[in-house]
């Protein structure tokens, strides 16, 4: 019987303070819709060593950091060598969010969404995030 119940997607029972900018509604819908399709075409970097790896080597994309990940400590390094390297990051309010997107069962912290080569299938995805992440950004 419980394998015939679907599981609910866990909520975020915290959110960081210094979570900002936080998506949400039609733009976090269009972001896990882009880390699907980068994943298909293995174009995503996830985990916190990956991710610093692939900036500090002048990687391009789009970083996704989970907001309820305590304590903060972890990866946040993460926003600064962001901006450094001119590279857009935002705030998903759930771990399990962006493990579930990238389609694993295990929760996520961090993802970045390498920047799409000429032919990949999600490149216009990905400018409409990356427009959406301007629009709202503090920072950059």
């Amino acid at each position: 019987m419980a394998e015939e119940e679907e599981e609910e997607p866990r909520k975020a029972l915290y959110v960081s303070p210094l979570a900002d900018p936080l998506i949400a509604d039609k733009l976090l819908d269009r972001a896990l819709k882009l880390l699907k399709k980068a994943v298909s075409e293995k174009m995503t970097r996830r985990g916190v060593p990956e991710c610093t790896k692939a900036m500090r080597k002048g990687q391009k994309g789009i970083c996704f950091l989970a907001a309820d990940i305590y304590p903060m400590d972890v990866f946040a390094h993460v926003p600064l060598l962001a901006e450094e390297k001119g590279i857009y990051y935002c705030y998903v309010s759930s771990r399990h969010q962006l493990g579930a997107a990238c389609q694993t069962k295990r929760p996520i912290s961090l993802v970045m969404v390498l920047e799409p080569k000429g032919d990949a299938t999600y490149a216009k995805t990905y400018e409409q995030v990356q427009n959406g992440i301007k629009a709202i950004h503090p920072y950059m």
